[in-house]
């Protein structure tokens, strides 16, 4: 019989579909989500439904307007009876989990999925470094996202909880698969746009102050002498997309550098298919999916060294990693890309630039929880 699992998050995004089916396939599972969409970026919900194996279900409101204070997950917990909570990070609704389990079960196994950086985990404010105290008592699994913040936590957070490496990544498979339905939507692309023989750069993301776009467009500037051959894709919107429009008009007009707006699904892994490099420039990144994306693209990537992702970032292999506050070392670095890379020459699959394998990580975190569980 399968052991039973209760998965509660924030919301339904992409780049989480894949985890949230294995565990509804290795599991009796149900799953609550506290929003109808991610708070920071919306996402087409009927299209990431469409490729769920499971039933969405939505906690109700959080209590006194606390949008964590779910009181009604201690129901969910007393009429299912599961051998495994997943939570999402240290806060109300965790505690609630924690505090379900010191009452009534304390053989739950309580599992947290914590998406911080070094630099969060690092810094986090009083209350935060309270609940995580107390959660780490009582937790029995940690599942983190970047290695470094794993070795962190072994060497200054020695608790009851057992850490376990897991990036935010999806299923190699799956992920090429659709990068292959795409392809199609790639050659009108890239016709249209007359993309052929040129060294294709892609940002994806919200065009907002912390994901340092600017930063971006200035190397593009200093490195296109050089390599005239060069095209820069921005594909996202925000409230920054006409200021920074504004910066590089004349680079526009010229068809250097194109803003594309927001895309999703075939559409935006189209441009992954198109693209020789990608740029993650963020100031601030708790992770960074889009890296994930790209290198499962076979795009060589330049991550910023502040996100989490970085961590997916084999130096030279499949990027290189730089200083998001720098200037002159992603110039460097991008020039060094470029010197690497040829012009688009068809419409077709790149290799696979990622390191580690979706399966093997999700063998290993399914061992851990089966030993955890009994």
């Amino acid at each position: 019989m399968r052991k039973r699992a209760i998965i509660l998050h924030p919301a339904i995004a992409p780049y989480r579909v894949d985890f949230f089916n294995s565990l509804a396939k290795e599991f009796d599972a149900s799953f609550y989500f506290e929003f109808d969409n991610a708070l920071e970026q919306a996402f087409d919900q009927e299209k990431l439904r469409k490729r769920l194996c499971f039933a969405p279900h939505f906690l109700s409101s959080g209590f006194m307007g606390i949008k964590n204070l779910r009181l009604g997950v201690l129901t969910i917990l007393w009429k299912n009876k599961a051998d495994v909570v997943f939570v999402s990070e240290y806060n109300l609704l965790g505690l609630l989990v924690c505090f379900y389990k010191l009452l009534f079960n304390w053989n739950l196994t309580v599992v947290s999925i914590c998406d911080d950086n070094v630099s969060m985990v690092q810094g986090a404010h009083f209350v935060k470094k309270l609940t995580r105290y107390v959660m780490l008592h009582i937790l029995s699994i940690v599942i983190l996202a970047d290695n470094d913040v794993l070795t962190w936590y072994e060497n200054n957070l020695r608790f009851k909880s057992k850490y376990i490496y897991f990036p935010i990544i999806q299923s190699d498979s799956f992920f090429r698969e659709r990068l292959l339905k795409a392809l199609s939507i790639s050659a009108s692309v890239a016709n249209k746009y007359s993309l052929i023989g040129k060294k294709n750069i892609l940002y994806v993301g919200r065009l907002v102050e912390i994901k340092n776009v600017s930063l971006l467009l200035k190397a593009f500037r200093h490195v296109n002498a050089d390599f005239p051959d060069a095209r820069l894709l921005i594909v996202g919107d925000g409230d920054l997309r006409k200021d920074l429009e504004s910066q590089v008009q004349d680079y526009i007009s010229a068809g250097l550098i194109r803003f594309m707006g927001k895309q999703e699904g075939l559409d935006l892994l189209a441009y992954y298919n198109l693209s020789q490099i990608f740029v993650l420039p963020s100031l601030y990144e708790p992770f960074g999916t889009v890296v994930n994306e790209a290198l499962l693209s076979g795009c060589y990537t330049l991550c910023s060294s502040i996100a989490g992702s970085a961590c997916l970032i084999d130096e030279p292999q499949n990027g290189l990693v730089f200083d998001p506050s720098n200037e002159s070392d992603l110039c460097h670095k991008l020039k060094k890309a470029l010197m690497g890379v040829v012009g688009l020459e068809e419409i077709a699959l790149k290799g696979n630039k990622m390191q580690i394998r979706y399966a093997e990580r999700m063998d290993c975190l399914l061992k851990c929880l089966y030993l955890a569980i009994n």
